[in-house]
């Protein structure tokens, strides 16, 4: 069963019995301020700890002492919605196409198989049953991913929001495939940065990025490295001959863009690793090109900039090309990040601007300035981080677009960083690959809002 199933069957239980609870005369409300001893209504939603308070309890620290993350309950709640159907819009306009591709890959299976079952031994070595031959593991391998993906759009639509409370549906929208993104609209104003800028390694980094279990994954030349919050390397993974330009947790594996580095050599490659042995499970090759680019991985597909030919590649998570996504502006496409839940983001240096490819139907959701714009990161609360190589500044966009703030940063000039090709957060932390300076972290507070 797919992580989403299993989800939905155990959020579907626990209001099951929410429910029951209910009908028995349970005490609890679901407008009730979930403090312990305190019955009044609720005002806000933390983001922090996800629990529903009321305005006094809001001014008390979360768990661990930290200040509440609140967010206005109803304000949250139309929000929630609005994404949600959104959302739901892309996955019901996508189950559409993989339906038209299920339907197509099943007739041309049930042709193949009969054309075998008709085979004399004499036509068994002739280029078209050879061909078949080769070509049905991939197609069968194919089916079962559109499969998987129609399984899990149909849990997602399953859900029944109408029979939810507010604060029901906010907490399942929360776990819902969103790997935690809730795009309430924070106000730029809160967020500043931490005067220190520490430098965690000095050695060259193309990408960086963080794994559910708090590990930091870093690309680097010959390989990538596995480290602890603190940058202690915890264990190497060697791609000898070739430097990682970028690094990926997605679903239990980790994708690689790998580029040759040996003289005059444009060669690069997709290569996947399975956790959590990092044993490698597939790779496939790309477009040759002689300077460092990147992919991205979102909505089970793969996205990989093609630079000399001004296209994004889409392709499966096994490796079969997909399509091409073409932009009339492209002129040197080259940096990229996953923007969850439902997009990539593309940088284009040469225009100054910053893409965002919704991945439900490969088309162009959104583009942006940016004074020659490098890394590009999607922070988890929805908001937009661009290095802006000219001006030398961190460039911050809100999840809605309608809210830009730019940092410099003394402390981290002074390190002398010219590029910023990826970035990451973790546990309050904002984490640079800052190309040939190393690896760089800033810490990054959200204030409470007002």
């Amino acid at each position: 069963m797919s992580q989403l199933k299993r989800q939905v069957s155990s959020l579907t239980e626990a209001l099951s019995k929410m429910t029951t609870n209910k009908a028995k005369g349970g005490s609890s409300s679901s407008a009730d301020c979930q403090t312990e001893g305190c019955d009044r209504p609720i005002d806000w939603y933390c983001r922090y700890c996800k629990g529903f308070i009321c305005t006094r309890c809001s001014k008390k620290p979360c768990g661990d002492e930290a200040q509440h993350q609140s967010e206005d309950f109803e304000e949250m709640y139309e929000l929630c919605t609005n994404k949600y159907k959104e959302y739901l819009d892309g996955k019901n306009s996508a189950v559409s196409g993989l339906t038209q591709q299920q339907k197509k890959l099943q007739e041309e299976l049930a042709s193949d198989i009969k054309r075998m079952s008709d085979v004399t031994p004499e036509q068994l070595a002739s280029p078209e049953i050879i061909k078949i031959t080769a070509d049905l593991p991939r197609k069968q391998k194919l089916l079962q991913d559109i499969s998987k993906q129609l399984k899990e759009a149909e849990a997602f639509q399953s859900v029944d929001i109408k029979s939810m409370s507010q604060q029901e549906f906010i907490t399942v929208f929360d776990k819902l495939d969103f790997d935690g993104y809730v795009f309430a609209v924070t106000d730029l104003d809160r967020i500043t940065l931490g005067e220190k800028c520490e430098v965690i390694s000095d050695k060259k980094c193309y990408d960086l990025d963080v794994i559910p279990s708090g590990q930091i994954l870093i690309g680097k030349k010959d390989g990538f490295d596995i480290c602890d919050k603190n940058g202690k390397v915890l264990r190497s993974v060697k791609v000898n001959g070739f430097s990682i330009t970028t690094v990926q947790y997605y679903k239990s594996k980790i994708y690689t863009l790998a580029k040759d580095y040996t003289k005059d050599s444009k060669k690069r490659k997709v290569m996947v690793f399975e956790m959590p042995n990092y044993t490698e499970s597939a790779s496939w090759s790309l477009p040759d090109f002689g300077y460092i680019s990147m992919l991205a991985v979102n909505n089970d597909k793969v996205y990989v900039v093609d630079c000399d030919a001004k296209k994004v590649k889409v392709y499966s998570l096994t490796g079969k090309q997909i399509s091409d996504f073409s932009h009339s502006g492209f002129i040197d496409p080259i940096y990229m990040s996953s923007c969850p839940p439902d997009g990539v983001l593309v940088t284009d240096w040469q225009t100054g601007l910053v893409y965002k490819i919704n991945c439900m139907n490969d088309q162009l959701a959104w583009e942006f300035k940016v004074n020659e714009p490098r890394g590009v990161f999607c922070d988890k609360l929805g908001n937009i981080w661009v290095w802006a190589r000219k001006s030398k500044e961190l460039v911050l966009r809100s999840s809605d677009g309608k809210q830009t703030k730019s940092f410099s940063h003394p402390e981290l000039l002074k390190t002398g960083v010219d590029f910023i090709t990826g970035f990451s957060m973790s546990e309050g932390e904002l984490w640079l690959a800052a190309y040939s300076k190393g690896v760089m972290r800033i810490e990054m507070n959200v204030a409470p809002a007002k």
